[in-house]
Parts: structure tokens; C-alpha cells; sequence
């Protein structure tokens, strides 16, 4: 939409806006990842939205994506302004906090973040240039034991079973078999993942063409390729789901035999990981599943990667996606500084489940009672009566301005707002109020000392 004049007060390619209906449902979103977080020790983490672009690009950053930081109207002589851009994830800023503040921290250290990330790339329907992104890290000194990178799965499981936005599954590998497969087949591994992990976004021709290309250890790969099978055919996928744990583990670590010491390596941990979740987190084995075709395209994973997918909606690829990682901030610290993590990109996320009709927002506020007053003389009483409900924690809003009836009652309607709270010259009287359900009309007279137990009741 084009504003009068010279402004153009459309929204920014790019730059995401909901309306206050779905932004009350993105805030209960973020409240319930927050609290999934904290219920498992992650220490809640805020960290500048700014950093020094050489530290950004020191780890990771790509130039043509990242936001510079500066005044519109900039002094070339005053450079206190100058060398800074947008975070473009939390993994740098994490890196550089543990790096400024290593000295004083406990570890493993256990960090959560909820915030605005920047990229400047191409907007596109479900692609965003600032968009929050929800991460847990748990980074160890030295060394870290492998079961967390079973918790995290856990905590991947128990948010997306709070959302209640469908089926999901995560997907578990350990890159350390495939990097093994490649370095026995002659191949050169980065070469190798970056195809693996172009897999099922190309054709069969294609990949087949890219298997070519390694030239005389085709044949070799395309070989290798057939023992997928006896990990990712119909009786592999139906003993995981029935229970017969064993039988899949007894062929993860058959394939990394067949491809060396660090190919059985990683298919040992992984392993290991599937038993944590199954038989001492107790995660439902319908949430998670060995998934030995996950490779992640990030070269900084080194062990266990993740991808979560939604059954019934596969087009919106991966909705949670992380894994291990060797070091975190040894360009920062010169100390070994393992971790494990995991990211929800919580506005895209969001916005795909809004337009596949997923979750439908139906409340604009977060008032749960509102106070009419039917008569200007009931006022002051009403305003007594809505602090009391606040201090018994209920949302109560006053409507303070001079409108009818009907005009109150529908702005509780468009709202959202299930409950209205109406007091006149006879309920000021008789020291009762009249409650309005909203939802179906019905309305019952209750006192004023006892209104407070009456909504609370009603909103259990």
C-alpha cells in the first residue's frame, strides 16, 4: 500500500509483521519454547544484535548477506560508528560471548536464545531478511559426553509436542560415518557431503551425473550406495516402529564396519544416541528415527546432526535442524570448545503454519475479562474491582470510554476477549456485576467479592 505524499509505508521486503491476533499466538509460541528450555537447565542468553564484521566473517559470516552497521548520514572522519553489522545467527555472538567471558563461566555451559537474526538475502514467500530464531548450545571444556547430544533431541521432541502443529519426526545421523564412507571410497569428503546433502533436492539423473564426476570410484560409490539399503528398506523402518531396536542398530554398525575405523566410530554413536533416547529419556520412537541419508550441508558438523520434519508437510523442509560440532570458538580462544545445538526458525516456521491453515489465530488481545460500565456512576467501583482481578492475576482491561453498549460488547468481540464484565445502577446497588460469555451469550449475576473465583473457575 502506497501512503499520501512521498512515503511509501508499505511493509519492507522481507521484514515480517503479524497482525495483533497472530502475534498474540507467536508470544504463547515463544513462551512455551522458552519454558521447554529453561525445564531443561538452558541458562536464557542476550547478546548484542551487532558485532565486528571481521569477527563475523571470521566465523562463518558471507559478506553478500551481511548487514552493515551505520548512521544514514555518516562522518567519513568519525570511525566510532564504522565495522560493525547485523548478527546474521546466534552461534557467532555465543562463540564470541564465551570467548569475552570464558573466565567466568561454568561448564558445560548450557545457553538458550529467543531473538532477530539478519540475512540480506533474496525475500521469497517462507524467506525472511530478519526473522527470530530460537537456539539451545551445550558447549564443554576440553571435552563433552556424548548423551547430550541425546538431550537435545529430547528437547526438539517435547516443544513440537507442545505446539501441537502435527506429526514430526527428527531425524538422527552421525556425519562421522559418512565422512569414514568418503575417505574409503578415495573421495574427497566435502565433495561428498555437499552431494549427500544435495540428495533428495535434485533428481536421480542429476545425482547419478555428480556421482560420475568422482570419475574411477563411481562404480565404487554406486556400490556402496546398495548397502543403504539394508538401513533405509520397508523391514528396517518397520522393526524401528514395532520395537526391534536391535535388529537397526546391528545394521548401522554393520554399514560403518564395511567403511573403516571412523565410519564405525560414528555409527557407534549414533547407536549410542538411539539407546539414550529410547530407553532412558523415554522419547516416543514415533518423534525420532536413524536417518543415515542426513548429512547437513554446514562443514562445522562433526558428529551427530539432526533434522526435524513434519510428516504431513514435507514441503516445508527442515523446521529444526543443528548437531555436534568439535569447536566452537577456538579462532577466538585457542581452546577446544565441543558443543552441541540446535535451531527453530521460529518465524518461518510460523508464517508457513499460518498460510497452510495449521493454527488459526482467534485472539487479538490478552484481556480476559473486560469491565463495562453500563452507567457512569459504576465506574470508579469497576476500576476498584479490575485492579483487585489483576492482583489475583487475572488480564482485566477497563473501558474507559463513553460508548454504548453495543459498541463496548463488540470491541470484546473483535478482540477475542471471552469474558465482559457489565455493572449498572443496579448491580452497583446490589454489589453485583453481570458476566457475559462471549463465546455463547449467556450471562450470569455474580458478586462483586466473589467474581474473581467465578472467572478464574471459568477460565481453568
Amino acid at each position: 500500500m502506497i501512503g499520501m505524499g512521498k512515503f511509501d509505508i508499505s511493509t519492507p521486503s522481507g521484514f515480517p509483521e503479524f497482525s495483533p491476533a497472530a502475534e498474540q499466538l507467536r508470544q504463547q509460541w515463544v513462551a512455551t519454547i522458552q519454558s521447554v528450555f529453561t525445564k531443561y537447565g538452558f541458562i536464557s542468553l542476550t547478546t548484542p544484535l551487532v558485532e565486528r564484521e571481521e569477527n563475523l566473517l571470521g566465523k562463518g559470516g558471507n559478506a553478500k548477506e551481511m548487514y552493515a552497521l551505520k548512521r544514514v548520514h555518516d562522518d567519513p572522519n568519525d570511525k566510532s560508528h564504522s565495522g560493525n553489522a547485523l548478527r546474521f545467527d546466534h552461534t557467532v555472538p555465543l562463540a564470541l560471548y564465551v570467548a569475552r567471558h570464558f573466565n567466568d563461566l561454568t561448564f558445560p555451559f548450557k545457553r538458550s536464545v529467543i531473538g532477530p537474526v539478519f540475512r540480506g538475502e533474496r525475500a521469497q514467500k517462507g524467506r525472511f531478511r530478519q526473522f527470530d530464531q530460537c537456539d539451545i548450545d551445550i558447549i564443554g571444556n576440553g571435552k563433552l559426553n556424548v548423551s547430550n547430544d541425546a538431550l537435545v533431541v529430547a528437547v526438539i521432541v517435547e516443544i513440537f509436542q507442545k505446539l501441537e502443529i502435527g506429526e514430526f519426526v527428527v531425524g538422527v545421523n552421525n556425519r562421522k560415518i559418512l565422512t569414514g564412507m568418503a575417505k574409503d571410497l578415495g573421495i574427497d569428503p566435502k565433495a561428498f557431503l555437499d552431494l549427500w546433502d544435495d540428495r533428495e533436492k535434485i533428481s536421480e539423473e542429476a545425482f547419478q551425473s555428480r556421482l560420475e564426476s568422482f570419475q574411477a570410484q563411481s562404480g565404487k560409490v554406486i556400490a556402496a550406495l546398495e548397502k543403504f539399503k539394508s538401513i533405509s528398506d520397508e523391514d528396517f523402518v518397520k522393526n524401528w516402529v514395532s520395537g526391534k531396536t536391535q535388529a537397526c542398530y546391528n545394521a548401522i554398525i554393520k554399514f560403518g564396519e564395511s567403511f573403516g575405523e571412523e565410519s564405525l566410530r560414528g555409527a557407534r554413536e549414533l547407536v549410542l544416541v538411539l539407546e539414550i533416547l529410547d530407553k532412558r529419556l523415554k522419547v516416543d520412537r514415533r518423534h525420532f528415527a536413524p536417518n543415515l541419508f542426513l548429512a547437513r550441508g554446514l562443514d562445522y558438523y562433526t558428529g551427530t546432526v539432526y533434522e526435524t520434519m513434519m510428516i504431513r508437510h514435507p514441503e516445508f523442509g527442515s523446521i529444526c535442524s543443528g548437531g555436534r560440532y568439535d569447536d566452537l570458538a577456538e579462532i577466538f580462544t585457542r581452546k577446544k570448545l565441543p558443543g552441541v545445538g540446535i535451531s527453530i526458525g521460529l518465524t518461518r516456521l510460523f508464517a508457513q503454519c499460518l498460510s497452510a491453515g495449521i493454527i488459526t489465530p482467534t485472539k487479538a488481545s490478552p484481556t480476559q475479562a473486560l469491565l463495562i460500565a453500563a452507567d457512569e456512576e459504576a465506574m470508579p467501583k469497576l476500576l476498584e474491582i479490575g485492579a483487585d482481578l489483576r492482583a489475583s492475576g487475572i488480564v482485566a482491561e477497563n473501558y474507559l470510554e463513553d460508548k454504548k453498549l453495543s459498541k463496548q460488547f463488540d470491541y470484546a468481540d473483535k478482540l477475542g476477549i471471552p469474558y465482559c464484565v457489565v455493572m449498572g445502577e443496579n448491580e452497583l446497588r446490589d454489589g453485583v456485576v453481570q458476566v457475559k460469555d462471549m463465546k455463547n451469550g449467556k450471562q450470569k449475576t455474580v458478586s462483586s467479592e466473589q467474581l474473581s473465583d467465578y472467572l478464574q473457575s471459568c477460565l481453568d
